[in-house]
C-alpha cells in the first residue's frame, strides 16, 4: 500500500508539473494492453518539441513545440482488439519562424491489436501494434496551420498486479502545412523510442505517465476509468 501511495504521489506531481506547462503529444499508453471487451474514456495533457526543415529548403531548420488537451474513448469490441478516437484542443509554435498559434481544434483515430499473448496462452508479457493519425489545426492571425501526424509503434508492456511498464519504437511522421505556402515543414526524424507506465489505483481507474526521445522530447499524463 506505501508503495502504491508514493507512486501515485510521484504520478500527481507529474500532472502538476506538466500541466503548469501546458503542453503534449499523442500519448500511446493508458490502457497500453486491454483483454476486452470493454470501453474506457480518459484525459490526457501533455507537450512536444521536435526539430523540423522546409521540404523545399532542407538547410532550414527550425524548432517545433506542440500543447495538448485530448480526450480519449476506447472500445474494445472483441477481445485483443481496440479501436480508438480522439478530440481536444492544441496550440503550434515555432521557435525562429514567426508563428504562434492559438489554442485549435485537435482529433484523432487509431486501432491497436494485441499480437501476444495468444488467447490460450498466459504471460504478463503483452505486445501490442498501434497505428494513429491525428490532425491539428490553428491560426496566428491570418495565417492557418494544419498539421498531420501518422504513427506506428510497438509496445511491449509487463504486467505486474496494478502497474503495467511498457515501451517500445515508433515511426511518427509529422507534416504541417501554411495557408499561402505550398512548401510543407516535416519532422527533422521519423523514428523514435518511448517507455511509459500504467497504474491503476483501482481495477476501473488508471493513471498513466509516458515519455518519447528521438523522434519527439515528449511528456504524456492521462487518467481515465475502465467499464
Amino acid at each position: 500500500m506505501l508503495k502504491k501511495a508514493v507512486i501515485l504521489l510521484l504520478v500527481l506531481g507529474c500532472m502538476v508539473l506538466t500541466t503548469s506547462g501546458t503542453s503534449s503529444a499523442l500519448g500511446l499508453g493508458g490502457l497500453s494492453y486491454n483483454i476486452g471487451p470493454s470501453f474506457s474514456i480518459g484525459a490526457g495533457v501533455g507537450f512536444s518539441m521536435r526539430d523540423t526543415y522546409v521540404i523545399k529548403n532542407d538547410d532550414f531548420t527550425d524548432e517545433m513545440s506542440s500543447s495538448r488537451f485530448l480526450i480519449k474513448a476506447d472500445v474494445a469490441p472483441i477481445p485483443y482488439v481496440d479501436i480508438y478516437g480522439l478530440f481536444g484542443a492544441s496550440d503550434l509554435r515555432m521557435d525562429n519562424a514567426p508563428f504562434e498559434g492559438i489554442l485549435g481544434t485537435a482529433w484523432g483515430v487509431g486501432l491497436r491489436p494485441q499480437v501476444f499473448p495468444l488467447t490460450f496462452m498466459k504471460s504478463p508479457f503483452k505486445v501490442a501494434l498501434d497505428g494513429q493519425y491525428a490532425e491539428l489545426r490553428t491560426r496566428d492571425n491570418d495565417i492557418h496551420a494544419r498539421l498531420s501526424e501518422i504513427q506506428v509503434s510497438a509496445i511491449v508492456s509487463y504486467v505486474m498486479k496494478s502497474l503495467a511498464p511498457y515501451g517500445g519504437i515508433k515511426y511518427d511522421h509529422t507534416t504541417v502545412h501554411f495557408s499561402g505556402s505550398d512548401n510543407d515543414i516535416v519532422g527533422d526524424m521519423d523514428w523514435g523510442a518511448f517507455i511509459g507506465c500504467d497504474y491503476f489505483v483501482t481495477p476501473n481507474v488508471f493513471f498513466n505517465l509516458e515519455l518519447s526521445i528521438f523522434a519527439e522530447t515528449a511528456f504524456y499524463l492521462s487518467t481515465g476509468y475502465k467499464f
